[in-house]
């Protein structure tokens, strides 16, 4: 395996949310390059089942000026578990508390910009919790039964990536829980 060698870095951009530095390498044929990375924190993100529906949410997002259907998602804050972020994403943004749950998957959804890793669930939901949405955020809930959320994800409705890869991923587990 190939190893790149870091012989400087500086940070050219910080925010509340991110990171940006430029990492100046040497390869492993002895070339040298620049590459820019983007540090975000890690995340986690559940796709809810309630009765026979997918609690998801329209989310207002900026660069693309328009709501995005989505499922509830957020960072995971320092000390937390990625479990634990995606129950209380699920709470509050949409009121929901998540009774059960598994694990769907993790992976690092932008690989050659970043070592961001992302987690996601599914399990049951029910009533029973408070909404709180943060500063800003423009966020609707939006119930669909099972076989329209999966009817719009084939007719790319659902764009959103994370929302897509735990709807694939939670296919057959969806079909066996008792609802």
């Amino acid at each position: 395996m190939s190893h790149w060698e870091k012989i400087g870095s500086r940070k050219i951009a910080e925010s509340t949310m991110f990171t940006l530095t430029e990492d100046d390498l040497v390869l492993p044929d002895g070339s040298e390059k620049t590459y820019t990375k983007l540090a975000l924190p890690d995340f986690a993100g559940v796709l809810p089942v309630f009765e026979n529906e997918l609690i998801l949410v329209k989310n207002y997002r900026y660069p693309v000026d328009r709501k995005i259907l989505e499922l509830p998602a957020g960072f995971i804050d320092e000390g937390e578990r990625p479990r634990e972020a995606a129950e209380r994403e699920l709470e509050e943004e949409t009121g929901f508390l998540l009774k059960d749950c598994q694990k769907l998957c993790e992976y690092h959804p932008i690989a050659s910009l970043n070592d961001q890793i992302a987690h996601l669930f599914v399990g049951k939901a029910e009533k029973g919790g408070v909404i709180n949405h943060d500063i800003g955020e423009d966020i609707e809930i939006n119930p669909l039964p099972i076989d329209k959320a999966y009817s719009m994800l084939e007719d790319n409705e659902i764009t959103h990536p994370h929302t897509a890869i735990a709807m694939y991923r939670a296919e057959k587990i969806i079909e066996d829980l008792e609802l």
